[in-house]
């Protein structure tokens, strides 16, 4: 009985999450590792964002978004973290989107970095 608990509440754990990925264009590199860093730099870290809110800095695509999930208010510590996560993931291509669901109650809330031109 345990073990079909345990085996539940891993299925409704990751069947509400953000899946997370190191995706993006293909132009993603160490080449835009340091636009990405000053764009994380931005972020005011006690200042509250929502949806959209954006953070690019040459090279580097940085954004907040719900996927219509609508505001969903968060610190720009988490948006700040989770950034710094996509880096350590994502290392070698320094792109991907990571959920922030961990912060906040929004399961789609996510931040990618991505490359623009």
């Amino acid at each position: 009985m345990l073990h079909i608990v345990f085996l539940l509440a891993a299925f409704v754990g990751s069947a509400f999450a953000y899946n997370d990925n190191c995706k993006g264009s293909g132009l993603c590199g160490n080449s835009i590792r340091s636009d990405c860093e000053k764009a994380i730099d931005s972020v005011d870290a006690s200042a509250t964002y929502t949806d959209q809110a954006q953070f690019s800095v040459g090279h580097c695509y940085m954004i907040y978004a719900t996927n219509g999930a609508g505001p969903q208010p968060v610190s720009g510590q988490t948006i700040i973290d989770t950034a710094n996560e996509i880096l350590i993931t994502c290392s070698v291509q320094s792109c991907g989107s990571i959920g922030t669901s961990y912060n906040n109650a929004c399961p789609s809330c996510h931040v990618t970095l991505n490359y623009r031109s």
